[in-house]
């Protein structure tokens, strides 16, 4: 799959107009320094800087999406932000066993899928 540079925008001025809200949810659902993220489906990384912000630098996310101009735009702002906790992986999920491990491995972790079906 793969967005046009259109749609990669488009996702990203959806994610602002949420942002407050979405910080919320997070914080709601115990999302604090150090906690550990995995982001299914991050796309651009809207979701990824969001939870890095909130995790800080004692925190870890990781972003997976199997669409490699997506992920390195998220690199890009990750980078632009020096959000040094963001790991981007390109692959499919269900072919990433480290990344199955993660998400298994702590009860701190918080599983995210962007996109519906993709965990």
């Amino acid at each position: 799959m793969g967005y046009s540079d259109e749609e990669r925008q488009r996702l990203t001025d959806q994610a602002a107009l949420y942002d407050a809200s979405t910080r919320q949810l997070f914080v709601d659902a115990g999302l604090g320094a150090g906690a550990r993220v995995l982001d299914v489906g991050c796309g651009v990384g809207d979701v990824s800087l969001l939870a890095a912000s909130i995790v800080g630098p004692a925190g870890t996310v990781v972003g997976v999406d199997t669409d490699a101009r997506s992920l390195a735009v998220a690199e890009a702002r990750a980078r632009s932000r020096g959000l040094g906790q963001i790991t981007l992986r390109e692959g499919d999920f269900h072919g990433a066993p480290d990344v199955k491990q993660m998400a298994r491995h702590r009860s701190s972790t918080i599983t995210v899928s962007s996109r519906p079906g993709s965990a």
